[in-house]
């Protein structure tokens, strides 16, 4: 394969992940939920638990789970901005 052919693939798949509003909207919610959880777990574990591993070790699930949310939510974010954008310059009247 051609970097030609290989740069027309992505930028039909680009494209058609831009038209898909609603499973980017989808994303977008899930990661922000997933963060959101995590966070609260940080906080509540600080809260509630006494120091110990057990406490670092669900601290760290949850920074974990901020960091998964905050990736799909990139994901849906770029997919209801960028890739609009990347859409509506590559439109040809």
């Amino acid at each position: 394969m051609t970097t030609n052919t290989l740069t027309k693939k992505l930028m039909a798949r680009l494209l058609k992940r831009a038209d898909n509003h609603r499973g980017n909207l989808f994303l977008l919610i899930l990661g922000a939920g997933i963060f959101f959880l995590g966070t609260g777990l940080i906080v509540w574990v600080n809260q509630f638990l006494p120091s110990s591993v057990e406490q670092e070790l669900i601290a760290l699930a949850g920074l974990v789970m901020c960091i998964v949310g905050s990736g799909i939510a990139f994901l849906g974010y770029l997919g209801l901005s960028l890739l609009r954008l990347i859409k509506f310059f590559n439109d040809k009247p």
